[in-house]
């Protein structure tokens, strides 16, 4: 079976020693440090994917409103350098002529934006986010190469990262995002919702035609039956693979997230939707 690893980074070594100096909140997501210095070029990633059987990754990168035009270009560069590796556009709120920059990843190829609020450092719920989704709506109208979203969602990354509460994205938000803007295929990332309670996960996220929900680092912090019921509430065709490398590494994830497919009742050809299929539709690689 292919399969594609639908969430990956490639952070700087800054990065890493930053996240990896915040103790308590790699132990309380079970980040696994250990060596991520090492995991920070293509070169580590395929390594790990080889070694998995993973036959590509999608990049997600994002970037301040200044840093937005380079970020994508520098993305763009690096994928074309490998034929397995794809990536993510960005965009930011403040950032201008978004329909400018959109034109230019859609003939680009690049089929899905990555936002992160709270790094990036906006609301959901402003003004000028909503402006930006509109675009991104409009840019969708009667385009055969629609753009999917995806959110990082940190429930309470302003305890860690010292950000705005304002900025965190929560599943209550994330769903009244996919509910006001149809036209766009959003994807929650960790499950919907990183170290949110279960029970607002469940109750805000329920199945909707354009939400997906992809399987990194939250399906190891929920207990196992807690994974089983999002999986069966959103079905083979909403799930993404995705491990949120470096923190975590194929192999593991595969064994770990095939198992969970398992005990949901998961086909083997459903389990393809999940590993493969559902981000290939997004990619229009299929």
């Amino acid at each position: 079976m292919k399969i594609i690893d639908s969430h990956i980074h490639l952070f700087s070594h800054k990065v890493i020693a930053n996240v990896s100096r915040k103790t308590g909140m790699v132990q309380q997501l079970q980040l696994q440090t250990q060596n991520a210095d090492r995991r920070t070029t293509p070169e580590a990633l395929h390594e790990d994917l080889l070694k998995a059987g993973v036959s590509a990754a999608l990049l997600l990168p994002t970037a301040s409103y200044k840093a937005v035009h380079r970020t994508n270009r520098d993305s763009l560069a690096t994928v074309s350098r490998f034929e397995w590796l794809y990536t993510a556009g960005t965009l930011h709120p403040d950032c201008p002529h978004p329909d400018t920059e959109l034109a230019y990843l859609r003939n680009s190829g690049v089929r899905v934006l990555k936002f992160c609020s709270f790094s990036q450092g906006f609301s959901l719920e402003s003004p000028a986010t909503l402006k930006m989704f509109d675009e991104i709506q409009r840019a969708n109208e009667n385009s055969s190469s629609p753009f999917a979203v995806i959110l990082d969602t940190l429930y309470r990354a302003d305890l860690h990262f010292g950000t705005l509460p304002e900025y965190n994205t929560t599943p209550e938000k994330l769903a009244k995002l996919a509910d006001r803007y149809p036209g766009i295929n959003i994807i929650g990332a960790h499950l919907g919702g990183l170290d949110a309670p279960f029970e607002e996960i469940s109750r805000c996220l329920t199945p909707r035609p354009n939400l997906f929900l992809d399987t990194s680092n939250e399906a190891r912090l929920l207990k196992p039956a807690q994974v089983f019921r999002l999986l069966e509430m959103h079905g083979p065709r909403h799930i993404l693979f995705g491990t949120d490398w470096p923190w975590f590494i194929q192999e593991r994830e595969i064994e770990h997230i095939d198992g969970l497919l398992n005990g949901a009742g998961f086909s083997e050809e459903e389990k393809g939707d999940v590993f493969r299929r559902n981000i290939s539709r997004l990619l229009g690689i299929d």
